[in-house]
């Protein structure tokens, strides 16, 4: 059975590093960037990780973090969320919603491989 992780991200250069990572570890990475489809879609498919940019357009992190959290069928599936540093304040909003992992990209990026296969291959 193939691993899927939700991967809501608006930077296509950052989707495609994603991406060519899961490949590479034999996962399926769905692309979902509103809110009510990163919802329904973890909802419906289960996935093993959901990966957030906290900047991701027409979202709200932490109310969509909190929902995912209040489902029974939701509540259990990691969410990896990534942001500038800059903007501790959001990142701290995404931990206290429940969050497993709140990272700056540039550490995200850097360390890819190592934080997604925390998740894959376990």
């Amino acid at each position: 059975m193939s691993k899927k992780v939700i991967v809501a991200v608006n930077n296509m250069i950052f989707t495609s590093k994603i991406m060519s990572f899961l490949d590479r570890m034999e996962a399926e990475g769905i692309k979902a960037v509103r809110s009510d489809e990163i919802f329904s879609k973890a909802h419906d498919l289960r996935p093993d990780l959901i990966i957030i940019d906290l900047n991701l357009n027409g979202i709200e992190a932490p109310s969509l973090i909190n929902k995912l959290r209040s489902y029974t069928a939701t509540k259990k599936i990691p969410i990896v969320c990534y942001s500038p540093h800059i903007l501790a304040d959001q990142m701290k909003a995404a931990l206290t919603a429940g969050a497993n992992e709140v990272f700056p990209n540039s550490k995200m990026t850097s360390r890819m491989n190592k934080i997604l296969g925390k998740y894959i291959n376990n």
